[in-house]
């Protein structure tokens, strides 16, 4: 195999890694028993932990895999080091500068660091350019909100109501525009 072959490789193994992470994460939700949370919320920790090694292999194989820097990326904003997460989403944006899922997990980690103007700034270059992303982001910001409200640690409560405020006129312009998002037809006219 060839090293990008090999750095192909162990990228889809940290991809299989995060894909078991997630599930670990939403049986957690589930999960009725503490000891059954705490189970499964190691998991995601230990299969995130699995993901970034493959990631960094990956990287190191080919270190112009854009997919490779936005994976660990995710995997460090899943294990909490938002500076880390930050540094490989905007190597992966060096790479490639409109990949979108890079924009969408950067914008999410801009919010953990309650870097709001940031994060409005992700959703608006989202907008613009993937409206599924878009709106997982948007989905992401209004967790944010809900989280901020019973807990605002780090984040003054006159900047979260007007970043609320913001979310709720681009919400609204997104509805009013989403048909224009479905119909749009990219090509040359002929």
């Amino acid at each position: 195999m060839t090293a990008e072959e090999m750095a192909v490789a162990s990228y889809n193994s940290g991809i299989s890694h995060r894909d078991k992470a997630t599930k670990a994460e939403v049986q957690v939700t589930k999960d009725k028993k503490d000891s059954d949370k705490l189970k499964n919320t190691k998991k995601a920790r230990e299969e995130h932990e699995k993901a970034l090694k493959d990631f960094m292999k990956a990287s190191e194989l080919n270190p112009s895999l854009p997919q490779a820097w936005n994976g660990m990326g995710y995997s460090y904003r899943k294990l909490g080091d938002y500076a880390k997460a930050l540094e490989n989403y905007d190597r992966a944006l060096q790479l490639a500068p409109n990949f979108p899922d890079a924009i969408e997990y950067r914008g999410e980690a801009y919010l953990a660091l309650n870097r709001l103007d940031d994060a409005k700034q992700a959703y608006l270059t989202l907008f613009a350019m993937d409206r599924k992303q878009a709106d997982s982001l948007m989905a992401a910001m209004k967790d944010y909100v809900a989280q901020k409200k019973t807990d605002p640690t780090g984040v003054d409560a006159a900047a979260l109501t007007a970043f609320e405020s913001w979310m709720n006129e681009r919400a609204g312009v997104a509805e009013q525009t989403k048909l224009m998002a479905f119909n749009a037809h990219h090509g040359s006219w002929r």
